[in-house]
């Protein structure tokens, strides 16, 4: 696993004006991972809510750890769903390519942890990933009483509309056209054919990402 980078380190930024207030802020190219665990609605439905929060923190725990060590930032957290960035605040050119190992890797957690919630709990879980890249805006986003740091545009919607793709199809990980180009002579894909978007005008090309070639396995 490549080692995390340090997110405390200065962002490069110009400023960007939006009407009252001023934010700093960059327009950059990034990689988003959105990763959706399957089956947990129904499971807080049946259990109490201590057994609930404790299943989702350790799923959560995980899937950090595995952004992290990818050089990627968690940047929120929506019921069960986790969206994660890669090439952002800090540099990375090869961010495409972290986040299909922060992917791949995320399927290997969620397979630890399901062996030991059914012995557990009874229960195990499918996890859902989507990978797309594309140009945002980088930098803070809100209101001068309370802001975060943030990526926000087009791929962010996108990956998530990804991801609803993605559990139609029953697939584990999907990854968009966009996100393959970067690293197209490194993993393993099949064509899952071009898809409309709820809410876009264009299609996007999906591909399932089965793993990276077996040449760079070797040399992990």
């Amino acid at each position: 696993m490549v080692q995390a980078m340090s997110l405390s380190e200065p962002v490069a930024a110009a400023p960007v004006s939006s009407g009252y207030a001023a934010f700093q802020g960059d327009i950059r190219k990034v990689s988003v991972v959105m990763a959706d665990l399957r089956g947990f609605t129904t499971f807080c439905e049946r259990v109490p809510p201590g057994l609930m929060s404790r299943v989702l923190n350790e799923y959560l725990t995980a899937m950090i750890e595995v952004i992290l060590g990818q050089r990627g930032r968690v940047q929120d957290f929506v019921g069960d769903g986790i969206l994660g960035v890669f090439g952002a605040p800090g540099q990375d050119p090869d961010h495409a390519w972290h986040a299909a190992l922060a992917a791949l890797e995320m399927q290997v957690a969620i397979r630890q942890l399901g062996h030991r919630w059914e012995r557990e709990v009874g229960t195990s879980f499918a996890l859902g990933v989507a990978v797309h890249t594309g140009e945002v805006f980088a930098g803070a986003v809100g209101s001068p009483r309370q802001s975060k740091y943030a990526v926000v545009g087009d791929p962010v919607n996108t990956v998530a509309r990804l991801e609803e793709v993605n559990r139609n199809l029953g697939t584990e990980i999907v990854m968009s056209g966009d996100a393959l180009a970067l690293v197209r002579e490194r993993v393993d894909v099949h064509p899952r054919g071009s898809f409309a978007m709820r809410g876009r005008s264009r299609s996007v090309e999906v591909f399932e990402l089965l793993g990276i070639q077996e040449a760079l396995w070797q040399m992990a």
